[in-house]
């Protein structure tokens, strides 16, 4: 399934770079990057590191999987911290809901 890769557009002009400035710094072409924001292909896994290390954002961000930007990884989190964020996130929201009541319980002790 290809999916529309819109993030990398709205990246790509708030940095005021064009199709072809971005090709030339992923070593892609310009129909490549197009082909990208208009849903026609997919990149490949180290495509979508590259273009999210480019950007300084999560590659959750890139594929719109998170509005976070940030990526967790390179956040001044403990590995522990980061094991909770990673853990959470595969929780349904029932789960989440119960996980977050149980723990507004223990900080009021």
């Amino acid at each position: 399934m290809v999916m529309k890769m819109q993030r990398i557009k709205e990246l790509r002009e708030a940095k005021h770079l064009s199709q072809q400035r971005l090709s030339f710094e992923l070593n892609v072409s310009q129909a490549t990057i197009s082909k990208y924001e208009l849903g026609q292909t997919d990149p490949d896994i180290q495509t979508i590191k590259n273009i999210a290390a480019y950007f300084h954002v999560s590659t959750d961000y890139l594929l719109e999987m998170s509005d976070s930007k940030q990526n967790i990884s390179d956040s001044r989190l403990s590995d522990t911290e980061k094991q909770l964020i990673f853990d959470f996130k595969r929780l349904d929201e029932m789960q989440r809901a119960k996980l977050l009541s149980y723990l507004q319980g223990l900080l009021q002790e």
